[in-house]
């Protein structure tokens, strides 16, 4: 009974799946491989707060355009 199973599976399944299913494991293995290299030299080196204060800096930018903007067409 197990062997006439196996060759449907072999005969119908296989053909269309293929390897299709290592494929999509191998993709995920490598994905999580690399976010959590990511994150490891995100949270060793201290990136965090460099970040942070590229956003601020740029924040801070824009106001003081916003406001030099507004001073000039409104003068």
């Amino acid at each position: 009974m197990l062997s006439i199973a196996k060759q449907m599976y072999d005969y119908y399944v296989k053909p269309y799946l293929g390897e299709k299913g290592q494929d999509m494991v191998e993709y995920a293995l490598m994905l999580a491989i690399i976010v959590g290299i990511g994150w490891l030299i995100y949270s060793q080196v201290g990136l965090a707060g460099k970040i942070n204060n590229v956003f601020n800096n740029a924040g801070n930018l824009m106001d003081q355009a916003a406001s030099s903007s507004q001073a000039a067409s409104s003068g």
